[in-house]
Parts: structure tokens; sequence; C-alpha cells
């Protein structure tokens, strides 16, 4: 995927933003329009007075990021780009939106590993004995939980727990983990030079031609979730994935449906069959006053089709057998 420049070549195009593209504490910036500026800082939102950023301002800077991605604003009015420097830019632009709207979601210097986050109080540490008793397993875990809650940043906590001397396959919109392995290999959607879109979906299944022990997928949103269970049920146990949703429960419901979106999906509840056999464990995050933090985790134990609940309980760090209809209550 081609990159647009760095945050820092955005600030001649952004005037009253200067000090905001430079705070390594600010993690969000929002344009809703000139001088209307929101700022996400220590994960609370506050509003930034910037009345110089006019709507030809904005205007500049939305053709100065899309410009290196080949792109017209004018001519394609929604456009997600990446930065050199990791950050991730959303625009939308007349007529799809009354003003240029820009918002900028920057990534921390520092990864977080799942000890720091159970020290600061984000996992706590029976979870993450559970996690790692899952991996160490070779069973899955399914993140879930709404943006900017955290997801990516316990996910790449996770990644961490995973075998040293295995292969790692991590598929992404945009390359947002931080990887340190050797045995790694990374693919990223995007447009091909050809400018016919590579999905996740086809990267997924690509993925299996490259000897995987472990794959990791940033996100499901759509069919991918279909070969992603496919994968995950024919001997690429240890995997990982993110989905949104609104609680650990529902994530379960969402991955199935996700799956039900390929052109070739199964009846629903073999799909749903599929998630019990794919995913054995899922943690939910969640923001709440500044704070992000895993809310809930549950064990899946199965899918009882006569009601369409999920059959789950929390998690036991260490043990190793998987829930049983009979050990919990839908």
């Amino acid at each position: 995927m081609k990159r647009a420049s760095g945050v820092g070549h955005l600030t001649p195009f952004l005037p009253g933003l200067e000090g905001l593209l430079g705070d390594p504490e600010v993690s969000e910036i929002m344009i809703n329009g000139p001088a209307n500026v929101w700022v996400e800082r220590a994960g609370r939102l506050e509003p930034h007075d910037a009345p110089a950023l006019t709507a030809a301002w904005l205007h500049r800077a939305a053709i100065h990021i899309a410009r290196p991605l080949g792109l017209d604003p004018a001519a394609r009015p929604i456009l997600d780009a990446r930065l050199e420097d990791g950050s991730r830019v959303a625009i939308c632009t007349p007529p799809a939106s009354p003003e240029v709207a820009i918002t900028i979601r920057r990534f921390g210097g520092r990864a977080f590993s799942a000890e720091d986050l159970v020290r600061l109080g984000s996992l706590p540490e029976d979870i993450l004995e559970a996690a790692r008793s899952t991996l160490a397993s070779r069973q899955n875990i399914l993140v879930s939980g709404g943006t900017g809650s955290g997801k990516t940043t316990l996910l790449n906590a996770l990644i961490e727990l995973l075998p040293e001397d295995e292969r790692i396959v991590a598929i992404e919109d945009t390359l947002e983990l931080r990887i340190d392995r050797a045995n790694c290999l990374r693919f990223e959607a995007g447009a091909t030079l050809s400018e016919t879109p590579v999905e996740i979906r086809d990267l997924v299944r690509h993925a299996l031609r490259h000897r995987p022990d472990h794959i990791v997928v940033g996100e499901v949103r759509g069919g991918e979730a279909a070969d992603l269970l496919q994968a995950l049920n024919t001997g690429h146990g240890g995997s990982l994935t993110t989905i949104h949703a609104n609680n650990a429960r529902s994530a379960l419901s969402r991955l199935a449906s996700c799956a039900m979106q390929a052109g070739d999906a199964l009846p629903w509840e073999v799909t749903c069959r599929g998630v019990v056999d794919g995913i054995a464990l899922v943690l939910h995050v969640a923001r709440r006053g500044g704070s992000r933090f895993v809310e809930d985790a549950l064990e899946v134990g199965g899918y009882d089709a006569a009601t369409g609940h999920w059959i789950t309980g929390p998690p036991e760090a260490g043990r190793r057998e998987r829930l049983t209809p009979k050990e919990v209550k839908p």
C-alpha cells in the first residue's frame, strides 16, 4: 500500500494544530470542519481552539494527503490512508460531507506487554493466565470491543505469548501491529499496481500457502471470517483476531454473521458450530472514564441451535479442555 507523508508533513497545512501533531500524548485528532477540532489525550476528549484552520486549509490538507496515493478528493470524497509514521487518516470531503472532515489516529511510541497491561490494571492476571493457557494448548482467541477500546493494544500483547520458534502470518488493513519476530510474514490489504483491490479475504486464503503456525488477522469485518474459521479448524491453532462488538457474547454472533457474508457461506447453524470449534476464548475490551481494560472474558463451549444461545462460561486458567454443554447454562 502506498503511504502518504508523515504527520510532521501536515503541519504547514493545518495551522493551529502544530502542537497537537507533535504531542506524543495525543492519540487522535478529529477535525469536524473549519476551526472545529477535538482531541483525544489520555483517553479523554477535549476541544481545541484553532481559529486559523479554514475550509481552504482543510482542502489543501486533503489534497496533500491524497496526492502520494494517486488520488483526488474531488473524484473520491471518502479516503483512508496510512502515513509514513504509521498514523491513520480518514478524510471525507464534499459532497459526502458538508465540510472537509479529517480524523488522524496516532499510535504511541510504546507497545505494551501482557505484564505491562496487568501492572496498569488493564488486564486481570487470571485472564492473562487463561489466555496463556489457551494459546499454549493451540486454541484460538477472539478479541472484541468498540472503536478505540484497545483491541490492537491487547492483540499486540497476546502475540508476545506465542512461541518464539514458531511462524506467524499477520494480515491487516493497515500495518498497525508491532510484531518483533524474525519469522513473521506480514500482509497488508490495499490496491495493486493495476488498481485491483486486494481484500483481507484474498490474503487469508493466500496466507495458508506460506506455512503459518499461527494466523493473526488484525480485524474481521466481512466474508473473510468464513475463510479464517476454515483455517482455525484445519491445524492453525493458537491464532488471534479482533472484531467490533458490544460485548463478548455478541462477538460470537457477529463473527458468525460476518462469515455468512461470504458468497459461498454455509448454513447458519453450521457456521455457528464452526465458530465454536474455532474460538476457545473471547476477551472483550472497553473504554470508560479514560481507561481501557478487559471488561469480560468468556470460554466458548457450544451453540444451542434450539434456543439460538451460545454456551459459554468464565475462563479457568490452566484448563485445557473445552467446555461441554453440561458444564454451563446457555
